[in-house]
């Protein structure tokens, strides 16, 4: 249960929170590639190459601060296609190492950004009653990206896992966010759609907690959820 009258912060996840419907990001790629790309992919065969270029993006450290959303979505997919193809599930073709990158690129930029907006009026309206903080593992531009998206200044502080040095599920990436905002854990409310990587370390800190569920699904037994953004406000009763 939440106690609403504790609450004095909101601390959101960023990926898969307020850039999609509570997606994982993989599933996200996937339905892109094949409904907008027609690719023959499924969860069995992308799934090496989406991990393959999460590893790489953090090993080669290709994303500087003044990198924009499309570009740090261009490495990403140039690293994905590189190893679909090294691994025989696309065709060795220039089509495929040049064009495609860029256009795969260029519909999940779309995709997100699409999203970010939709998720601006939630933030709005949540910005006038709580302090938002925004704690995120990202690649060390996410003030960049937020601020592209129109929605940096609703948040009191951005925690980029990247510039801090650590990573979740670590839990000390949300308590660095809440102990420099200054308030009490059970004063903060993390809302993420990850239980490893948001739930459980909110909760390890004495956090409140709502986890974002995919419609359709519900989130673990006694943790509240929601299955879209915009049912947070009522949640809080405001």
């Amino acid at each position: 249960m939440i106690d609403k009258d504790k609450i004095k912060a909101v601390a959101f996840d960023f990926g898969g929170t307020l850039d999609s419907p509570f997606l994982h990001w993989m599933d996200i790629y996937i339905h892109l590639y094949t409904m907008k790309l027609n690719l023959p992919l499924t969860k069995e065969n992308f799934r090496d190459s989406y991990v393959y270029a999460e590893r790489m993006m953090e090993q080669l450290q290709l994303v500087k601060p003044e990198h924009s959303l499309l570009e740090t979505q261009t490495f990403k997919t140039d690293l994905q296609f590189k190893s679909l193809i090294e691994r025989g599930v696309l065709p060795d073709i220039p089509e495929n190492r040049e064009g495609l990158p860029l256009k795969a690129a260029r519909l999940v930029t779309d995709y997100s950004s699409d999203y970010v907006v939709a998720s601006r009026t939630v933030l709005d309206e949540l910005h006038r009653s709580y302090t938002l903080l925004l704690v995120s593992n990202y690649y060390g531009n996410l003030k960049k990206i937020v601020t592209d998206l129109g929605i940096v200044s609703y948040f009191h502080s951005i925690t980029d896992s990247t510039l801090e040095g650590v990573r979740k599920p670590d839990p000390s990436l949300w308590k660095r966010a809440i102990d420099r905002a200054g308030f009490a854990y059970e004063e903060v409310l993390v809302v993420g759609d990850s239980m490893k990587n948001d739930i459980q370390p909110g909760l390890s800190l004495g956090c409140q907690v709502v986890q974002g569920c995919p419609e359709g699904r519900t989130g673990e037994v006694g943790i509240p959820f929601i299955t879209r953004l915009s049912e947070l406000p009522a949640l809080l009763s405001i």
